[in-house]
């Protein structure tokens, strides 16, 4: 009897620690699907500013539940030239990632009231994604 509460409860505190961690921010692994549809659909909104053939190098991606919050630092293919680091909102729908705005890089724009708007314009996306 003992054996099996033991079983039990180790089976309940598996299945508990995978359901917390789909709910929970994470930055997908080099290479992963996830993190190169995420990557695409950068590339498109960047190639849509006629930005173009950019290595995108990323410090910051965190997801959660089908949101992610992305800084990029785009550079030449051959890295000689980097240009403006960008830092965005997406959002997954129908297995497609679309980036829904990118962040003002204006110089004195308050952040703090910027998230704070940003947060209200998108409720359901996680406070855990965006950068503290």
């Amino acid at each position: 009897m003992k054996d099996h509460l033991t079983a039990v409860l180790l089976v309940a505190s598996l299945v508990l620690t995978s359901c917390a961690s789909v709910n929970t921010a994470h930055t997908p692994p080099d290479g992963s699907a996830e993190r190169n549809t995420i990557l695409q659909a950068v590339h498109h909104a960047l190639a849509l500013q006629g930005r173009k053939n950019l290595v995108l190098v990323v410090p910051y991606l965190k997801v959660n539940n089908g949101w992610a919050w992305i800084q990029v630092s785009p550079q030449s293919a051959d890295g000689r030239q980097h240009y403006e680091s960008q830092s965005g909102l997406l959002q997954q729908a129908a297995n497609k990632w679309t980036l829904l705005e990118w962040m003002p890089a204006e110089e004195g724009t308050d952040y703090a009231k910027y998230f704070q708007k940003l947060k209200a314009k998108y409720p359901s996306a996680p406070s855990d994604i965006f950068p503290q």
